[in-house]
């Protein structure tokens, strides 16, 4: 959510690749390396926040930039605040 109102760049594939990733660490983290306990374990969403973020950038980086359109409306919205 934050990469959408902050990054005129991400778009629909890094959105989802960063949920899905995201979503996959959540549960890796709790379930094999939190139980290793010591320095990892910590709170899993703090591992899967860092993996979907750079997910998110690689993946929009590396597919094509939202339309000109989108563009636009996300700088309208942007004014506006």
């Amino acid at each position: 959510m934050l990469f959408a109102l902050f990054w005129r760049r991400c778009n629909f594939q890094g959105a989802l690749a960063g949920m899905i990733v995201g979503g996959g660490v959540v549960f890796i983290w709790k379930y094999l390396v939190r139980p290793l306990g010591g320095a990892w374990n910590i709170y899993e969403l703090l591992p899967a926040f860092i993996a979907a973020s750079i997910a998110i950038v690689v993946v929009s980086l590396m597919t094509e930039a939202p339309s000109k359109e989108i563009e636009d409306e996300f700088d309208s919205v942007n004014k506006a605040l």
